[in-house]
């Protein structure tokens, strides 16, 4: 049967047709969220098209809607006038189905006939068979009458090979879940629907059956959320809404809280022979026994993607096999490229199937050895690499490492982060402790060093309580002394002082020299952000004093540096300048070069505001260096924003801003909205003293708007006292007076009287001009 056109010959079909159909099937008419791809396929199909392969691919996962997508392709093709006089030859091959699986030469025997051609001049083998079919199209694509062809559910290269055309007139549509990269085609890749096209499809199929259902218009966040729940695949979503249809007085929120339960929701999502689980059991069938393994023991993985080492460590083999299997699944569709080469993700429904595979064939035990591996593996390989990024000296450095630098360490944690938070966080949940706490204290300086922040709080609060269960009260104090140090770099002071009060009193209790001496110098830290200066160096002062009857010279040298920057903020420009020194004797002595060039910059920092500038942009200018060859984004920025000041106190104006827009943009980066607060702050000052006074005025107002986000208002204050300095010489007097007031009452608040009474004064100076110039005395 051949549709568009008169064949010329009739036939009769046989009591039993072939499962293979001919003609086009009914394309839907709810239909979304495709029409680019539609336009990539129809280009490739005009007559017109010189020197494009007439073959096209459409690969994807399994309910993702390829069939429907050439369906609508091949439909939009035939109504183009002159594009296939010759009509339409569609073939469903059932690659997937081993029940219904139709032969290429039993294809070509249906195919023969629609063209035309009696039985009984059917060749009997499958070459001739080949050969007569790409004569008949050759022949009618000569005498114009083109023909488009869908051969739909094709599994391999070999259920389609013999049944492509040889001319270049006949135009030939594929869909399949593997890749058929064999093929001279076109591939076009079908990814999953987007969330808002997901949501359009189930109110269109709703409407359809009922133009006043408007359950999805009633209830957005339900609908958005069923189409999250199934992965935006338009199998899972028709399903969904024919569940609906079914019932028309069932609200979306009854579905959407079946569908929740991620135990259930394959079996949720399935009505009469439509289902998902059906379509993912054909493509399980077609996995040799190595792969359907593997495939079963991903699931295990909670991350949400994952290395060829991480699969490996699963299947219990060597590399090269296990990205051998993944290749095979990936034809199949059955997993899906990661972000970069060699890694790897599944989606949720595909990983919901494999995790019933898993319990319907009976792996617990292997599955349980599979997760020891890996275990395993995230634990070695995670201290590895915090030991080679984040070692205190060249002589701590492992003896033998993976990494062969720094650099690569900080890539592979950066690559396995989301991977190694599910493991710490999916362990804590299991009861598996041990793995949590470990886990969390290797990639925990990784997590606040780069700024993710929020992952830290999650993986160390986690830690905390694991290390609780565990009765390891080591361990829990240097957890919660790190969890002291990331709500502090999120401006949380409070939570921070808690951490590091629970910190401290588990080490004295436990007699813990070492945790205590940590614990006390974290705390200095706080106390430093809260403007309690006096009680900062006296806890930075008794962790110095511990860690050197620990004979820890390297705690030592942090203590110091922390006690010489709280000088620095009192004005003890002398002695802080001395302590800088004698903590970055201690740390070049040690190999430490990171700390080295943080002493460089406390230094720095001393030494500008003793008035001695040239120096002070020096000793900036070498940390800068230092940092950079070290790869430490985080502490680079911030010792660049220190030599943009120490430049603009000399006067070199251009070169500061430079420097205080490149940490800008590390900030921004890395999303430390209190760093991007300062440096914007003094970007303003920049700009002031180039006399532009409304970017000024700008760039004070941004870094106020900053500091009150995040909750320091001393920087605040500095910015409204800043940002009346840039609105009166704009003669706005009235907004300049304002804000000198704020910032007087602002600085009273946090205890800083002598700002509170320079702002004052400022406030008292605008006002007297204003008065004369209202008087006319000005």
């Amino acid at each position: 049967m051949i549709q568009g056109r008169d064949i010329g010959v009739t036939f009769s079909l046989p009591d039993r047709p072939p499962p293979a159909l001919a003609g086009l099937p009914p394309c839907s008419t709810t239909f979304v969220g495709r029409d680019r791809q539609v336009r990539d396929l129809i280009e490739g199909l005009a007559p017109s098209t010189e020197g494009q392969v007439p073959v096209a691919v459409v690969t994807g996962p399994a309910g993702v809607g390829k069939t429907e997508l050439v369906l609508q392709a091949a439909g939009h093709a035939l109504r183009q006038p002159g594009w296939f006089p010759g009509g339409v030859l569609f073939v469903d091959l059932f690659g997937y189905d081993s029940a219904r699986r139709v032969a290429p030469s039993q294809a070509l025997v249906t195919l023969l006939h629609a063209l035309g051609v009696p039985s009984e001049h059917v060749p009997p083998e499958l070459p001739e068979r080949a050969q007569l079919f790409r004569t008949v199209l050759a022949t009618r694509a000569e005498a114009g009458r083109r023909v488009l062809m869908v051969l739909d559910n094709a599994s391999s290269e070999e259920d389609v090979r013999h049944l492509l055309p040889s001319d270049e007139g006949t135009a030939v549509l594929i869909s399949s879940r593997h890749t058929l990269a064999g093929l001279d085609a076109r591939p076009h890749r079908l990814g999953l629907l987007p969330a808002d096209a997901g949501v359009t499809l189930l109110r269109d199929v709703l409407r359809q059956a009922c133009e006043r259902d408007t359950r999805v218009s009633d209830a957005p966040q339900d609908a958005k959320r069923l189409t999250e729940l199934c992965d935006g695949l338009p199998l899972a979503l028709r399903i969904v809404a024919s569940l609906l249809v079914d019932r028309p007085n069932r609200p979306l929120s009854s579905i959407r809280e079946a569908l929740e339960d991620g135990r259930s929701r394959l079996d949720t999502l399935s009505r009469e022979e439509r289902a998902v689980r059906a379509a993912f059991d054909l493509s399980y069938e077609q996995l040799s026994p190595g792969q359907a393994r593997l495939f079963r023991l991903l699931c295990l993985n909670p991350g949400p993607d994952f290395s060829t080492e991480a699969a490996a460590q699963l299947n219990g083999s060597g590399i090269p096999e296990a990205d051998r299997l993944l290749d095979g699944l990936a034809r199949m569709h059955l997993v899906a490229l990661g972000r970069t080469d060699g890694r790897w993700r599944l989606h949720d429904l595909v990983r919901l199937y494999a995790a019933d595979c898993l319990r319907a064939e009976g792996d617990e035990r292997d599955g349980g050895d599979s997760l020891h591996r890996l275990w395993l593996h995230y634990c070695g390989v995670s201290l590895d690499a915090k030991d080679r990024a984040f070692v205190n000296g060249d002589d701590a450095q492992p003896a033998e490492s993976r990494f062969k630098c720094r650099a690569d360490a900080l890539d592979w944690l950066d690559a396995e982060r989301h991977s190694l938070m599910a493991v710490a966080l999916s362990t804590h949940r299991g009861g598996d402790d041990v793995v949590c706490v470990a886990i969390a204290l290797h990639i925990s300086p990784f997590l606040r060093d780069f700024r993710y922040l929020d992952d830290a709080v999650a993986v160390l609060d986690a830690a905390v309580r694991s290390s609780r269960k565990l009765k390891e009260p080591g361990d829990e104090t240097i957890l919660l002394t790190r969890l002291g140090l990331v709500y502090r770099d999120l401006r949380k002071l409070k939570k921070s002082m808690r951490a590091h009060a629970r910190a401290i009193a588990l080490s004295r209790k436990h007699k813990d020299l070492s945790g205590r001496a940590s614990a006390l110098n974290n705390l200095g830290l706080t106390l430093y952000d809260l403007r309690r200066f006096d009680e900062a160096v006296d806890a930075h002062a008794k962790a110095e004093k511990i860690f050197r009857r620990l004979a820890d010279e390297h705690g030592a040298a942090q203590a110091l540096s922390n006690i010489g920057e709280t000088l620095t903020a009192v004005g003890r420009t002398g002695e802080a300048a001395a302590i800088h020194r004698r903590a970055a004797k201690i740390y070049r002595t040690s190999g430490d070069r990171l700390g080295y060039a943080q002493a460089l910059g406390g230094l720095g920092m001393a030494l500008r505001n003793d008035g001695k500038l040239n120096k002070a942009v020096a000793a900036h200018t070498e940390a800068v260096s230092l940092m950079r060859e070290l790869d430490a984004p985080h502490p680079l920025a911030i010792e660049l924003g220190n030599l943009g000041v120490g430049l603009f106190m000399v006067e070199k104006y251009k070169e500061s801003r430079a420097a205080q827009e490149a940490a800008l943009e590390i900030f921004e980066r890395m999303g430390d909205r209190h760093g991007q607060a300062k440096v914007k702050g003094n970007i303003g000052l920049v700009r002031q003293k180039q006399e532009k006074w409304t970017k000024a005025a700008e760039a004070h107002t941004e870094a106020a708007e900053l500091f009150a986000e995040t909750g320091d208002d001393h920087g605040l204050a500095m910015e409204l006292e800043h940002l009346a300095q840039a609105l009166a010489p704009q003669g706005l007097l009235a907004e300049a007076f304002e804000n000198f007031l704020l910032a007087a009452g602002l600085f009273e608040q946090v205890g800083d009287a002598g700002a509170a009474r320079t702002a004052a004064r400022w406030a008292d100076v605008v006002w007297q001009v204003a008065e004369e110039l209202s008087t006319g005395h000005g």
